[in-house]
């Protein structure tokens, strides 16, 4: 029997918990060509909700293309990666995307590439002229599209922080060059390292400044997250009571990744008993934290000693005030000017984000770690 929970991949369908008051007002800003910025820390789910959003709108008729920027190392690649984006959001068979192709992006040459039972394309351009002009014909591209077919398009960029690791901003300007004048087409752009994705879009010197409608994506319900979980679990003749169901959303405090980890354990320990306890729950934590130990440890051994004992008084204080004299001394973590160098190491590692005015340990089990362990 294969395991309801589902978690480190993209989902869809019955995997996909909720998210209805923000599917909706995607659904509406995409419809009215509105530019929006999505960012959350990792593993909030914000492929599955905007790949959740795209079906919706696509069944609308609105023309629909996602671009993974992960990948995108530097602008050689995002050129490629971005063309495999448009053939894959032009409708027709493959004689038709190969011929609009050449149409929509002329100094690039398309190659169709047969891949078991599917067909693709990949794409090739003299690296050794200037790449500004295949840049220019990219970002018209979709445009070109949209006011062929006599529709509006959406366009989503995930992972769009990653533009910032390029060499200069020439692919920043001129997106936000050629974007604000595309008034059928919505933006979408989502980032996942937060501080990253604030300076873009807030820092008044970068292109992108005020360009969009913020959309910080928050965790999932509690109330729906149980009883997503009890019927997960009730599907399977699993029973479990409100006060396990409690003991989850506290000990993953809501976070959708987290969430769905500690309950794919417990499904895997409950099958024979029928029955979720707390000391299931329990034993389901020391599992999951015993599996992930050996990596704790390599990222533990990279930090310096400030930073170790900042992550533990982090581990063992909610939301501290992280420059007041009182939690430097309890801590004995010295001067501010040094915990500030110290957290500005830890947020780029993206081991501690910002939250609420404050600072705290991004991965939850990472911190239930440190604080069994020191």
């Amino acid at each position: 029997m294969k395991n309801p929970f589902v978690y480190g991949e993209t989902v869809s369908g019955e995997n996909f918990c909720n998210r209805t008051r923000e599917i909706k007002e995607l659904v509406a800003d995409i419809i009215n060509c509105q530019n929006v910025i999505i960012f959350s820390p990792r593993r909030y789910g914000k492929t599955s909700l905007i790949k959740q959003v795209l079906r919706k709108v696509k069944a609308k008729g609105i023309l629909t293309f996602y671009i993974d920027l992960y990948p995108a190392i530097n602008k050689r690649k995002f050129i490629e990666i971005y063309a495999g984006a448009i053939s894959t959001g032009i409708p027709g068979g493959v004689r038709q995307i190969a011929k609009k192709i050449k149409e929509y992006l002329p100094r690039i040459i398309p190659k169709v590439v047969m891949d078991g039972q599917s067909v693709h394309f990949e794409f090739e351009f003299d690296r050794t002229l200037n790449i500004s002009p295949h840049i220019d014909d990219l970002l018209v591209a979709v445009k070109k599209v949209a006011d062929q077919k006599k529709k509006t398009a959406v366009v989503v960029f995930d992972e769009f922080q990653e533009i910032a690791n390029f060499d200069d901003d020439e692919i920043e300007r001129k997106m936000r060059s050629a974007f604000q004048n595309h008034r059928n087409i919505s933006y979408i752009f989502m980032g996942s390292k937060t501080h990253l994705m604030r300076d873009i879009f807030n820092n008044p010197n970068r292109p992108f400044y005020k360009s969009g409608k913020h959309f910080p994506l928050d965790k999932i319900d509690q109330k729906e997250l149980s009883l997503f979980a009890k019927k997960k679990f009730s599907d399977q003749n699993i029973v479990i009571s409100r006060n396990e169901l409690n003991s989850i959303l506290n000990n993953t405090e809501c976070h959708p990744y987290y969430f769905q980890m500690l309950c794919h354990v417990l499904w895997e320990l409950c099958m024979g008993s029928r029955v979720i306890t707390e000391a299931d729950v329990d034993e389901a934590l020391d599992i999951l934290i015993s599996r992930e130990s050996s990596v704790y440890v390599a990222i533990w051994e990279e930090l310096t000693i400030k930073q170790k004992n900042l992550m533990v008084a982090l581990a063992n204080e909610e939301y501290p005030e992280v420059f007041s004299k009182m939690f430097l001394e309890t801590y004995g973590l010295g001067s501010s000017s040094s915990i500030q160098k110290a957290l500005k190491r830890l947020v780029i590692k993206e081991l501690v984000q910002q939250k609420n005015g404050s600072y705290v340990i991004y991965d939850l089990f990472f911190k239930k770690w440190i604080q069994c362990t020191w």
